[in-house]
């Protein structure tokens, strides 16, 4: 199951939006045909771009909404302030509607290099202080599978920006069998803060047991997906039931990872679970199709690491369709226009979604920072900035030695400055001439 396209109408921040989004095998008709390049470096990414507030979780949330609708409601979940306020107040109803390319996973019949297509409507009515999740139910056999727990069908994960994994130690093994559809779950971080994925010893130990190959595939990916210098091969500390990762040369139990390792490879860990929820038999885990939603992907990662993070999900889990929300530039340059989709909120509050009309594949972070993707006037520091910007201001006015001082601090920022005495360089004082 990929998503195609999904319209949103009076959700929060949003009055009418439509966004359509990239999936492994996507034609290029129905929404793209304007857009180069094409076919993108990595077909199964889409990043939402955006300032705090400005409606990126929010589309998150409406993915999941929309699909899971009918088990969500009955989960427990209780939607808070999710239609749109307006100042007349007028405003009853946020309408969902997703369209759906299902596979044989889902249990489709799907013909030879042609797709079925879905379409599912949700509304969240609002009745007095209430507001209510209402699906519009759909029939068909297919959607039968929508209702059973273990099976690989419409897998649909998500993962919120307060997403934690607990380790051995700490774990709240009560939390994780509180009654809860298994489908809700997969999505709960995106609705509840700070709901603790599944850590590794809670559920590869029995994968171990009951599907050895699965296992192995599971062990190697997770070692795939870490950084270079992290390596993962299935060990535990002897009598303390916690896996063991090595970090150089270093053997470290998970629990004393640093936060930015917990919380990428529990998360990665814990999609790893779903994706052998159901499977049976020699099945290969990277062929596995479904959604998956991440908030904030650069969340407590490195410089270093955000370069190469998305590359290395898209490329090794090739099959699976990734929607991701980042303030991260340095994410950002690693894709192309094609999978950017920016969120903005004009003056009147409403938030738009549109593509760079730039490409950004290939730039630096300074460049993409200060393209209109991101919208910065500078990097620098907001008084430092202002500081400059007064001696390029002294220098356009002839002010003596004040170009010789530009050049100092826009080449070596403070530095120039507490320098100034030293006699400047014979190229620049050619240049100040």
């Amino acid at each position: 199951m990929y998503i195609r396209s999904l319209k949103i109408e009076n959700l929060r921040a949003f009055n009418k939006a439509r966004i359509d989004l990239l999936y492994p095998g996507r034609p290029r008709s129905d929404g793209f045909e304007g857009v180069e390049p094409w076919p993108p470096r990595l077909p199964n990414v889409n990043i939402m771009l955006g300032t705090n507030g400005s409606g990126k979780s929010t589309i998150l949330a409406a993915a999941a909404l929309v699909i899971l609708a009918p088990i969500i409601s009955s989960s427990g979940y209780r939607p808070y302030a999710l239609i749109r306020r307006s100042n007349r107040g007028k405003i009853k109803v946020a309408k969902l509607e997703a369209e759906l390319a299902l596979h044989e996973q889902d249990g489709a019949a799907q013909a030879r290099g042609a797709e079925v297509r879905e379409m599912l409507e949700t509304i969240v009515a609002r009745r007095g202080d209430t507001e209510q999740i209402q699906n519009k139910e759909v029939f068909g056999a297919i959607w039968d599978k929508m209702y059973r727990e273990i099976n690989p069908a419409f897998l649909l994960v998500g993962y919120g920006a307060t997403r934690r994994v607990e380790s051995a130690a700490a774990e709240d093994i009560g939390t994780l069998q509180r009654p809860r559809s298994l489908r809700y779950t997969r999505v709960t971080s995106l609705f509840e803060g700070h709901f603790a994925l599944r850590p590794l010893n809670y559920w590869l130990p029995q994968l171990q047991r009951r599907n050895k190959g699965l296992y192995k595939q599971v062990v190697r990916l997770i070692d795939r997906l870490t950084p270079s210098d992290i390596s993962f091969e299935g060990k535990m500390v002897k009598g303390k039931g916690e896996y063991l990762f090595t970090h150089r040369t270093v053997s470290l139990p998970f629990g004393a990872l640093s936060d930015g390792y917990k919380a990428y490879i529990g998360w990665v860990a814990d999609l790893l679970f779903h994706l052998t929820s159901g499977q049976t038999g020699d099945v290969k885990l990277t062929d596995s199709r479904g959604i998956v939603l991440v908030d904030e992907i650069d969340l407590h990662i490195h410089p270093a690491w955000q370069r190469t993070i998305v590359p290395k999900l898209a490329r090794t889990l090739k099959n699976l369709q990734f929607i991701f929300t980042t303030h991260s530039p340095l994410v950002v340059g690693t894709l192309e226009r094609v999978n950017i989709l920016a969120v903005e909120r004009g003056r009147t509050g409403l938030a738009t979604i549109k593509r760079p009309d730039e490409e950004i594949f290939g730039l630096s972070a300074d460049q993409i920072l200060r393209s209109d993707t991101f919208g910065l006037d500078s990097t620098r520091d907001v008084n430092f900035q202002a500081e400059l910007n007064q001696i390029s201001r002294d220098a356009s006015a002839g002010k003596p030695g004040a170009a010789v001082e530009l050049m100092r601090q826009a080449a070596i920022g403070q530095g120039g400055s507490i320098k100034a005495a030293d006699a400047p360089p014979e190229w620049l004082k050619k240049l100040s001439q």
